[in-house]
C-alpha cells in the first residue's frame, strides 16, 4: 500500500545556493524509533539511504521534486517538495504486518532482504528471545534448525563433534566484532549481551571469506539495539527451582537447587551522544553435582554523531565479565549415579570437576565514515583481555588486538565490499605456555541485481597465520552464490563457500588432568580446510492468516585434514583426549524450516521451527565413499539405516535427525507458548569410553536411548498493562533423563518466574 501526499517545505536555515540545495532528515517510525536504512528515491533517478540511526542527506537543483521514501516492514511514502533552500524533512512511516521483508546483515556486511540471500540464514528476533528468558547466548542459537551445543560449542548442521572447548568452527560476531579468544579460540557465551540483543541471525555453512578462519562451519551474528528519540529502561528478574527426578535413586542433594538471576538495560539518546547501558547477574546452581556459576557483566555503547550532516558516527563499547563457575564433565555411573560427578566432589586425585574462574574485558573503539559519494568506510577494533584461575590455582592470561577496516559502496544495481583486518596475539599462560602471534587477511565480495529477478555475488580473501615467528599458513579462498525470484513469492538459491580453521593453542600445547583423564597437546596438528554447496527453495506467504516463509536446503560439505577431539589410550601418555587430523569427512543433509506469525479466529500466533536430516560420513574409514554416487546412494540410505556396518562409517558425535519447534499464542493479555526438541540417537562415539567402563554403565544409559529423546517445555505469560509482565516456565516437563554429550546428562524437570517491567 502506498500513500502519496504533497508536502511544501518552508525555509528552516541555510543560505540560497545558485545550482543546489541540501535536503537532509529524519526517518522513524510511529514510536520515534529510528528506522535504519529507509530508501529515499527521488523522480530523476538520484537517491540515497538512511544510515544506522534513520539519519539522511540528498543535494537537489532547486524546483519541485517527488521523493519515494521506503522500509522494509513499512508503507511506503510519497512526498513532493518544492525546494528554494537548505532544507530538513522528518519522517514517520507506518509499520505493516501483512508483508515479509526481514532484513540481514550478516550474510553480504550490508543490509538486505533475507529472499535475496544466497545462502541459509536463520533470524531470531528480540521477541522470541525475550519470551523464552534467553540470558546466554547457548539457549538462544539452539532456536535455530540443525543447531544445538555440546559443552559449550556451537555446531551448525553437524559440522563439528566433541571438542570441549578446543577451538571452534563457528565464527561468533557482535556488532561486527568477532568474539573468540586467542588462547583456546572458543566463544565465552556468556559475555553476549543478550539482554540488548535486537536480532540473531545465523549462516549455516563455510563464511570464511567474510569472517576468516573459524567460520568454517557458520557464523552467528549478533545485533544489538540502539535508542530511539524516547528513552527505554528495562528490568528483568527471574527465580528458578529444580524438581526431583522421578528415580529417587539419582537425588543426590537435599533441599532442591535453586538459580536466580537478573537482567537490566538503558537506552537513551543525550544531546550529543547515544548511550546503551546493560548487564546480568546471576548465581545458578544445577541438578549436576559440582556444576554452579556465579557472574556478573556490564555491557556499554555509545555513539556520537559529527561532520556535515552527521555523516561521521563514532564511540566505544565494551563488556566486563567476572565468571566463577564449577564444571561437570562426567556422571558417576549409569545406575544411581547420573547426577553425580565421576571421582566425586572432593578428591583432587580423581575428580572430574573444574573450578575456573574467569574475567573477561572487551574495549572496542570504532568508527564509520559516509563519504561524498556514497561509500560508506567502517572502522572496528578491539582490546580483548581474558584472565583465568584454574582449580589447581594456576592462571593463565591472553591479550588481543584487532583492526579492521571495510568499505562499501552501493551502485544502482551493483554493490563492492572490501576490507582488511590484522589480529596480534598474546598468551602467557600457566597450561598452554607462552606464546605470540598475528594474522590478517583481505577480501573482496561483489554483488550484482540483473533483471530484477537474479542476484549473484562472489568474492575471495588472502589470509595468513604466524604463531611464534615459526608456523605459517597463507590461505586463498573463494565463495559465490546466486538466488533467483521464480515466482512473486517463490525463490531458488544455490551457493558455493570454502573454509579453513586453524587449530587453537590448546588443541596445540593444552596438558591438563581431570581426575584419571588426561587432555594432551598435539603441537604438530594442521589446519582443516573443507568448501559447502547448498540448493534452496524459500517461499514466502502473505495472506489473512499466515504471513512468514518456508524453506528447503539440500546441502554437501567437505572437510580435509579435519580434526577431532579424540578419546583413547595414547601410547606412553595413557588415558584422555587429543586433538587429532583425523582425514576426509563429507556430509549431507536435508532441512525444512518455518518461521512466521498470523491469527487465526481472531488468536495471534507465531512460530519458528524445522527438521534436519544429515548423513555424516567419515570417508577415512571407507574409501569407497570417495565416489560420489556411493556417498549419495548412502544418504538415502541412511534416513533410516541402522545396520551396524552402515553405522561404522558415520562421524562420531552427530544426531542424524534434529527437529526444533516453538509455537506461541497470544489471547488478549495472555501469552502461552510451547517448545519441542527431539535429538535421534547418536550412533558413533569415541570406543574406548564403552571399551574401558568410563563412566561405568554407559552403554547400558546409551541402549535405553536408541530411539532417541523428545523434550517438551511450556510457558504461559500475562501482561498486567504495557509496562509489567509476568512469565512462566517449565522446562522438560516430561522430566526425560536424557544425555546430548555422551557421560553427561542434562537438565531435569524445573520451574522458573520472571518479572519484566519498562520503566
Amino acid at each position: 500500500m502506498k500513500t502519496t501526499g504533497t508536502l511544501i517545505i518552508l525555509l528552516l536555515a541555510g543560505m540560497l545556493k545558485a545550482q543546489t540545495f541540501q535536503i537532509s532528515g529524519h526517518v522513524s517510525d510511529e514510536l520515534k524509533l529510528p528506522i535504519p536504512f529507509a530508501t529515499i528515491l527521488v523522480e530523476n533517478g538520484q537517491g540515497t539511504a538512511a544510515d544506522e540511526s534513520g539519519h539522511f542527506y540528498l543535494e537537489l537543483p532547486p524546483g519541485e521534486h517527488f521523493f519515494q521514501i521506503s522500509a522494509l516492514g513499512f508503507e511506503s511514502l510519497g512526498l513532493t517538495c518544492i525546494l528554494n533552500q537548505d532544507t530538513m524533512l522528518n519522517v514517520i512511516l507506518i509499520n505493516t504486518s501483512h508483508e515479509l521483508d526481514l532484513l540481514v546483515v550478516s550474510g553480504s556486511l550490508y543490509e538486505r532482504k533475507l529472499t535475496e540471500e544466497t545462502t541459509s540464514i536463520d533470524v531470531i528476533g528480540q521477541e522470541l528471545l525475550r519470551n523464552n528468558n534467553v540470558v546466554s547466548l547457548a539457549d538462544g542459537v539452539q532456536k535455530a534448525p540443525g543447531v544445538y551445543l555440546l559443552d559449550n560449542q556451537i555446531n551448525i548442521r553437524g559440522g563439528t563433534g566433541f571438542t570441549y572447548g578446543a577451538g571452534s568452527r563457528v565464527m561468533v560476531v557482535l556488532d561486527d566484532q568477532p568474539v573468540l579468544s586467542s588462547d583456546r579460540g572458543d566463544v565465552s557465551i556468556h559475555l553476549l549481551p543478550m539482554e540488548i540483543v535486537q536480532q540473531m541471525e545465523v549462516i549455516k555453512g563455510a563464511s570464511s571469506v567474510l569472517y576468516g578462519s573459524s567460520a568454517i562451519n557458520g557464523v552467528v551474528a549478533l545485533r544489538t539495539a540502539w535508542p530511539g528519540s524516547e528513552p527505554v529502561n528495562t528490568v528483568s528478574v527471574y527465580n528458578g527451582i529444580f524438581d526431583n527426578p522421578d528415580s529417587a535413586h539419582y537425588k543426590w542433594w537435599g533441599p532442591p537447587p535453586v538459580y536466580s538471576g537478573f537482567n537490566f538495560s538503558h537506552l537513551k539518546q543525550y544531546e550529543k551522544v547515544d548511550l546503551v547501558l546493560s548487564g546480568h547477574a546471576s548465581r545458578n546452581n544445577s541438578n549436576l553435582e559440582g556444576q554452579f556459576s556465579n557472574r556478573a557483566r556490564l555491557t556499554w555503547k555509545t555513539r556520537m554523531h559529527t561532520g556535515k550532516d552527521n555523516r561521521i558516527s563514532y564511540g566505544i563499547n565494551g563488556n566486563i565479565l567476572l565468571n566463577d563457575e564449577g564444571i561437570f564433565f562426567l556422571f558417576a555411573d549409569a545406575d544411581t549415579n547420573l547426577y553425580r560427578a565421576f571421582g566425586g566432589p572432593y578428591d583432587s586425585a580423581f575428580t572430574t570437576l573444574l573450578n575456573w574462574t574467569y574475567r573477561l574485558t572487551t574495549i572496542d573503539p570504532w568508527l564509520n565514515i559516509h563519504d561524498n559519494h556514497d561509500g560508506n568506510h567502517r572502522i572496528r577494533s578491539r582490546f580483548y583481555h581474558t584472565g583465568v584461575t584454574y582449580s589447581d590455582t594456576t592462571s593463565g592470561n591472553s591479550w588481543l588486538q584487532n583492526l579492521d577496516y571495510q568499505y562499501n559502496r552501493a551502485f544502482k544495481d551493483f554493490v563492492i565490499t572490501t576490507g582488511v583486518s590484522g589480529y596480534y596475539f598474546h598468551v602467557n599462560d600457566d597450561d598452554l605456555g607462552h606464546h605470540s602471534g598475528f594474522s590478517g587477511g583481505a577480501y573482496l565480495q561483489a554483488d550484482q541485481k540483473l533483471f530484477q529477478r537474479l542476484n549473484i555475488n562472489a568474492g575471495m580473501r588472502e589470509e595468513f597465520y604466524l604463531l611464534d615467528s615459526v608456523d605459517f599458513v597463507a590461505v586463498p579462498i573463494f565463495k559465490a552464490g546466486a538466488s533467483y525470484r521464480l515466482w512473486p513469492q517463490t525463490f531458488i538459491r544455490a551457493s558455493y563457500g570454502q573454509g579453513f580453521r586453524v587449530p587453537s593453542l590448546v588443541e596445540r600445547y593444552a596438558k591438563t588432568k581431570l581426575g584419571i583423564l588426561y587432555i594432551f597437546p598435539n603441537p604438530d596438528i594442521t589446519a582443516e580446510y573443507g568448501w559447502n554447496a547448498e540448493f534452496a527453495v524459500k517461499k514466502t506467504w502473505s495472506n489473512n492468516y499466515f504471513t512468514g516463509y518456508t524453506d528447503a536446503a539440500f546441502y554437501v560439505t567437505d572437510y580435509y585434514d579435519m580434526t577431532e577431539f579424540i578419546f583413547n589410550q595414547y601410547i606412553g601418555e595413557g588415558i584422555g583426549f587429543k586433538s587429532l587430523n583425523t582425514g576426509r569427512a563429507r556430509m549431507a543433509g536435508l532441512e525444512l524450516t518455518a518461521a512466521g506469525e498470523g491469527s487465526v479466529f481472531g488468536l495471534p500466533y507465531s512460530i519458528v521451527g524445522g527438521y534436519n536430516y544429515l548423513y555424516p560420513a567419515d570417508l577415512s574409514s571407507d574409501s569407497a565413499l570417495y565416489n560420489w554416487g556411493d556417498f549419495l546412494g548412502n544418504f538415502v540410505d541412511g534416513f533410516n539405516n541402522t545396520d551396524s556396518a552402515f553405522v561404522s562409517h558415520i562421524l562420531k558425535y552427530r544426531f542424524r535427525h534434529m527437529l526444533r519447534f516453538d509455537a506461541q499464542a497470544d489471547p488478549g493479555r495472555m501469552m502461552f507458548g510451547l517448545v519441542v526438541n527431539y535429538y535421534s540417537y547418536m550412533e558413533n562415539i569415541d570406543y574406548v569410553f564403552e571399551k574401558f567402563g568410563i563412566p561405568e554403565g554407559l552403554s547400558d544409559f546409551r541402549a535405553r536411548h536408541t530411539d532417541g529423546d523428545w523434550i517438551w517445555d511450556v510457558r504461559a505469560g500475562y501482561h498486567f498493562n504495557d509496562k509489567v509482565t509476568a512469565n512462566f516456565f517449565v522446562r522438560n516437563l516430561t522430566n526425560r533423563v536424557y544425555s546430548i554429550r555422551p557421560g553427561k546428562t542434562e537438565w531435569n524437570r524445573n520451574y522458573m518466574l520472571q518479572l519484566q517491567v519498562n520503566i
